[in-house]
C-alpha cells in the first residue's frame, strides 16, 4: 500500500503567516520567507496570495512582473476569475 499522504514540514504555515502579519512590503515577505530556507515555495506562495488579495498589484515591484513568464496571460486569468466570482 502507497502512503500518498507525507508529513509537512513543521512549523511552514506558522512561518507564513508570520510573515504576512510582519512584512512592511510584498517584497520583504517573500524574501525574508526565502532567506528562511525550508519550504520557500509554498509558504511564498501562500504570502504572495494572502498580500496580493490584501495589497492588489501595485504591491508587486513592476521589474518583478516584468520577469515573470507570461505575466499578461496569468493577469488576465486572474482577472476572469475574479470577475466570475463577483457576478
Amino acid at each position: 500500500m502507497f502512503n500518498w499522504f507525507l508529513p509537512g514540514l513543521p512549523g511552514a504555515f506558522q512561518a507564513a503567516l508570520h510573515g504576512v502579519l510582519t512584512a512592511g512590503d510584498f517584497t520583504e515577505a517573500v524574501r525574508d520567507t526565502m532567506r528562511c530556507g525550508g519550504c520557500t515555495c509554498s509558504r511564498s506562495s501562500f504570502i504572495g496570495a494572502c498580500l496580493g488579495a490584501q495589497i492588489g498589484l501595485q504591491g508587486i515591484p513592476n521589474s518583478w512582473k516584468s520577469k515573470t513568464h507570461k505575466y499578461q496571460s496569468f493577469l488576465e486569468l486572474a482577472k476572469n476569475v475574479t470577475k466570475s466570482h463577483q457576478a
